[in-house]
């Protein structure tokens, strides 16, 4: 008889004890937790990136182990992760050195607080792998699995291009198949995010095509108008809506709504409006941008030759406060300086920027001029023509 209660107090134990531990595998509700073994995974560690709730990029390592990785962390919102295998096979270099970074290099998924993500697939020479456990990356992995091989074969068609003479006619054939195959993936992200009005991944897919000017503003408009209103709480559809208001009010002739803001480099308060009376050069840059460095001596100039009636606003995206500083003290690069950051210090959603450097010219009044993306002399002809 005491061998059988010992046999059952043993038992209870033994049941409690593993009980205890499926509740600790458990990702907790402020917590995520993404895994998967995947074939040809065959690395000591992956790197990974995302955007923490203040706007900064933040930088890690997950470790792997028999092709398998398990990594569980606290999140406060939505957030969108991307994680690269450091397998050599996958990473596109180019012969003249870097490399092009491109998305089906990585492994990309959706995480909310209190989610469990899997992903199933294989590593060749991209991650032919995609997430599942919620809606939205079930949705994500439906456009990602489609989009990803096309995306694979174009960088693997820009590769082979450079290991061509510069007049070799092949060169136009093989930059034909790229841009047949660019546009395929723009047409079926554009269906992707048409189609599916209530998904999450909808969202941060029309975000980021805007972001990166993948689609017209109007039919991003019209497409973000479709989305279900049980929607307007997630993050990433209110960066829609925050670039939506942006596209409104930064239209040639608009002029620019006050605002005020404490995400100076300096830290002190600006006012927008403190600069009327004159003309204001608007530019978006950052340190990792070489046009954006490469223009820098010239608006330092244009700022020193019409300072009666020019003054100019920096609004850096991407850099620490200690790298703008070791950048713009020793190059007298003093002019006020914003920090693009999250919510109301979101710069580049406010002004619709889509690309670097982005400049606005705007009158003594606050009514937008001009509007200029890219680098180039346009933006400093057109000071010229209005400031002599």
């Amino acid at each position: 008889m005491n061998k059988l209660i010992m046999k059952f107090n043993i038992l209870f134990l033994l049941i409690i004890v593993l009980t205890s531990c499926q509740k600790e595998e458990k990702t907790n509700g402020d917590s995520y937790t993404v895994s998967g073994t995947i074939k040809g995974l065959d690395t000591e560690f992956m790197t990974y990136s995302y955007e923490d709730e203040t706007g900064k990029r933040i930088w890690d390592s997950i470790f792997v182990e028999n092709e398998h990785f398990s990594h569980t962390q606290k999140i406060t919102e939505p957030t969108f992760f991307v994680f690269w295998p450091n397998v050599e096979r996958t990473i596109k270099r180019a012969q003249s050195g870097g490399y092009y970074p491109v998305k089906s290099s990585q492994f990309a998924f959706l995480a909310s607080p209190g989610d469990e993500i899997g992903f199933n697939g294989e590593v060749t020479d991209f991650v032919n792998a995609y997430p599942s456990g919620t809606k939205a990356n079930d949705d994500l992995a439906s456009i990602n699995s489609s989009v990803f091989p096309l995306m694979n074969k174009a960088a693997n068609y820009m590769l082979e291009m450079e290991l061509l003479d510069e007049y070799d006619l092949r060169r136009m054939e093989i930059q034909n198949s790229i841009d047949v195959l660019n546009n395929q993936v723009i047409d079926l992200k554009k269906a992707f995010v048409k189609s599916h009005p209530k998904s999450e991944a909808a969202t941060w897919y029309l975000s980021d095509m805007m972001l990166r000017n993948q689609i017209e503003d109007e039919e991003a408009i019209k497409t973000f108008k479709t989305f279900d209103e049980q929607l307007q709480d997630y993050r990433y559809y209110q960066e829609v809506a925050t670039r939506v208001k942006g596209i409104e009010a930064t239209l040639i002739g608009k002029t620019v709504e006050n605002f005020t803001t404490d995400a100076t480099f300096t830290g002190d308060t600006f006012e927008f409006d403190s600069l009327k009376g004159k003309y204001v050069l608007i530019d978006f840059w950052g340190t990792w941008c070489g046009p954006c460095i490469t223009e820098m001596p010239k608006v330092k100039a244009y700022q020193e030759k019409y300072k009666d009636k020019l003054v100019v606003l920096g609004i850096n995206s991407g850099d620490t406060k200690y790298k703008i500083d070791k950048f713009i003290i020793p190059n007298e690069y003093t002019w006020t300086h914003l920090m693009d950051g999250k919510g109301d210090a979101n710069f580049v959603f406010k002004f619709n920027v889509t690309g670097f450097p982005t400049k606005f010219i705007v009158d003594p009044q606050g009514k937008i001029l001009h509007r200029f993306l890219g680098g180039g002399e346009e933006a400093f002809t057109v000071l010229d023509e209005l400031l002599k």
